[in-house]
Order: structure tokens, then C-alpha cells, then sequence
């Protein structure tokens, strides 16, 4: 069998098997596309080796000149191969398992204030449209409750809790996990499905809660838009998407006194380090007021 067989096998492994998202199952393949094109486009298995995957991260580096935190996604897919490959009994060894990845540069994330998200720069509107409305039940559901807009994306209304005031939520993995709703979420719901019956799209149980007129869910990019639209027409000039109010969640919770533990498993993090560059958020905000107010600093 040629190596891109393999790699065949690996993504119908992640669809099939790991049920990750169309989006994550498109990174990988481009990653092995690129490795593929590296190696040769009839490369035999053999032709996965450390040596190889070396090279190919040189090329990455000093050919194409792409940034560190672009390599590291390149190099993972690759690692996630090898991975399969020696769990699949292929191979023996994985050809990856010594090849470090690139130092990422160290970058705050962006997020924006808690007054920049008070419940006044957000007034009731008197006659919004279907689009305002969904717009506003998505920024309930991502700083609301932390949810990646991928989970908005595929959330079904039997996993919206209203009396118990919780959602459960399929993360990365089919991994569910269980998170507390805003009541303005509720309030929120009300309007939105009076509007989806009124416009003649009757909420089903298990039917998605962002459904097109299609019949299919919104498009990621259709539900990136409303939150970047309601953003901007609230006056937040930086940057306007939905991971800044993930970030935002994150960080007002642990600035209000959260553990960290009970805000990595609100988000779905499986590891707490990737968590905990909100703390290291925290710390530096403290220095900037440090540095701008103490008399000895």
C-alpha cells in the first residue's frame, strides 16, 4: 500500500472513529497533503521516517517560511499518524516520537473587558430581526457559558436544560460535557423561538437550535458574522470574533474568583495547561497596573 492510502485510512479513522469535526478532519488532511507533496505523491509507507519528518518540518522553516505555531499544526497531524499507525500494529515505532515541536511564541489572548460587556451596552431592541435575535442567543451560549462556536453550531434544543439551567454540550471528541446557561440565555430562547414560529420553522426537540432555511445547520462563517456584526454595532473596536468571547468567559470567571479547575472543565479542556495561559493573562494585566501606579516600580 502507498503512504496516502494510509493517511486515507487515518482520516476515515477520525471521522469514524474519534467522530471529530469536519473542521479538524480538513486541518489534518491539509497537514498530510503537505506531507505527502514533501515525499512524493507514490511514497510507500517506508517513506514515513524520522529523517523524513525532519526535512519536512526544514522545508516548513526555511523554504516556506511559515511561523512556528503553523509547524506545530503540521507537526502534530503527522504525530497523530505515527500515533495510529503503531496503535493500527503498522509500525513498531513511531517515526515522530523524538522530533520536539517549535517553541510557540508566548501572546496574550485577546478578550474584552467586563464593562465592555455589561448588560447596558446591550439594550433590548424594539423591533429586532431574526438575525439580531440569533445573534444574541449565540453571545449567551459563548460568554454565557464558554461554548466554541462549533458546539453552537451543532447544539440540538433537548440539550438546552431551561428548568435545570444547564446545556450539555458535545465538545471536541464527542466528549459532553455539562455547563450552567445565563438567564438571559432563557429570555433569550423565548423570543428566538417565538420568531423561528412565527417565520414558520417550528423548533423540534432534537432539531438544531441554528437552523438554516435549508433544513441544515448555519454555516460557521454565517454564525462568526452575527457575533462579529453585534460587536461592532455595540462599539468593540478590537478584534471581533467568537474565541474573543470564549477568552472573555475564561478570563472574567478567573478574575472573579473561579478555580481554575471548574473553568477548564467549562470550556472542555483536556489538559490544564491550555487553561492556564488565562491565569498568565491575569498576571500580566496585574504587572501593566503595577508598572502604571506603583511609585517603585
Amino acid at each position: 500500500m502507498l503512504l496516502s492510502d494510509y493517511t486515507q485510512q487515518f482520516l476515515t479513522y477520525l471521522e469514524t472513529q474519534r467522530r471529530y469535526s469536519p473542521q479538524t478532519i480538513d486541518t489534518y488532511r491539509k497537514s498530510l497533503e503537505k506531507f505527502l507533496a514533501c515525499v512524493g505523491a507514490e511514497a510507500l509507507l517506508s517513506a514515513f521516517s524520522e529523517s523524513s519528518v525532519k526535512g519536512f518540518v526544514w522545508d516548513l522553516k526555511m523554504k516556506q517560511g511559515l511561523a512556528p505555531t503553523s509547524i506545530c499544526e503540521h507537526l502534530a497531524a503527522l504525530k497523530s499518524f505515527g500515533k495510529y499507525l503503531v496503535r493500527s500494529q503498522v509500525l513498531q515505532k513511531n517515526p515522530t516520537v523524538n522530533i520536539p515541536m517549535p517553541k510557540r511564541p508566548k501572546r496574550l489572548v485577546s478578550f474584552l473587558g467586563q464593562k465592555d460587556l455589561a448588560e447596558d451596552k446591550f439594550p433590548e431592541l424594539e423591533n429586532p430581526t431574526l438575525p439580531q435575535v440569533r445573534a444574541r442567543v449565540l453571545l449567551e451560549l459563548i460568554y454565557g457559558s464558554g461554548l466554541r462556536i462549533s458546539e453552537c453550531q451543532s447544539l440540538t434544543w433537548d440539550r438546552i436544560r431551561e428548568k435545570e439551567r444547564l446545556v450539555r454540550v458535545l465538545g471536541k471528541g464527542s466528549k459532553e460535557r455539562i455547563v450552567p446557561i445565563t438567564e438571559a440565555l432563557i429570555d433569550r430562547i423565548g423570543i428566538f423561538k417565538a420568531m423561528l414560529t412565527e417565520a414558520g420553522h417550528l423548533p423540534s426537540p432534537t432539531g438544531y437550535v441554528f437552523l438554516s432555511e435549508d433544513g441544515k445547520p448555519y454555516s460557521i462563517r454565517t454564525l462568526r458574522n452575527d457575533i462579529h456584526d453585534l460587536l461592532r454595532s455595540m462599539g468593540w473596536e478590537g478584534k471581533a470574533s467568537p474565541h474573543v468571547l470564549r477568552h472573555s468567559f475564561a478570563t472574567h470567571l478567573l478574575e472573579n474568583g473561579a478555580e481554575i479547575m471548574s473553568v477548564k472543565e467549562m470550556l472542555g479542556h483536556s489538559n490544564i495547561s491550555t487553561t492556564q495561559i488565562y491565569t498568565h493573562v491575569n498576571a500580566e494585566r496585574l504587572r501593566q497596573a503595577f508598572k502604571k501606579t506603583h511609585p517603585r516600580a
